[in-house]
């Protein structure tokens, strides 16, 4: 059963990213900090974090980059990453923090399901709404 974490500081977008990939085989667990993650991870290995961009103290590209380094110093199991971006501008520094995948919002249920199935079965996901026109 996978175990994901949904770390926001709202009720709604928690509200809405779980209600959009609720499954009788998923554990969600939502958080409101990223240290309350940092905490957690130190003690459970979850298949999947998503991270809204915007959290109290600690946003998604500092929480990213705190598991890679955790990773690296063996404090923490590997992790996949999802980030919930605000604007396109965000993509750049969230791909430098080692982030898994990305979405953009505003989210729909069909692209969440769709980033977290990617994510969880192939350990990659890029929103395409901002990609460059062929």
């Amino acid at each position: 059963m996978p175990l994901i974490y949904i770390v926001s500081d709202s009720q709604n977008l928690k509200n809405s990213v779980s209600s959009a990939i609720a499954r009788p085989d998923y554990d969600l667990v939502e958080l409101s900090s990223g240290n309350e993650l940092m905490e957690l991870l130190k003690e459970e290995s979850p298949d999947l974090v998503i991270l809204d961009l915007q959290i109290t103290n600690m946003g998604a590209t500092a929480i990213t980059l705190d598991i890679r380094l955790g990773e690296k110093a063996h404090s923490i199991n590997p992790t996949k990453v999802l980030v919930l971006l605000d604007r396109r501008a965000d993509v750049f520094m969230t791909r430098r923090s080692g982030a898994d995948g990305f979405l953009i919002k505003p989210l729909d249920s069909l692209k969440i399901k769709k980033a977290v199935n990617a994510v969880l079965k192939s350990g990659r996901f890029e929103d395409p709404a901002f990609a460059p026109a062929n």
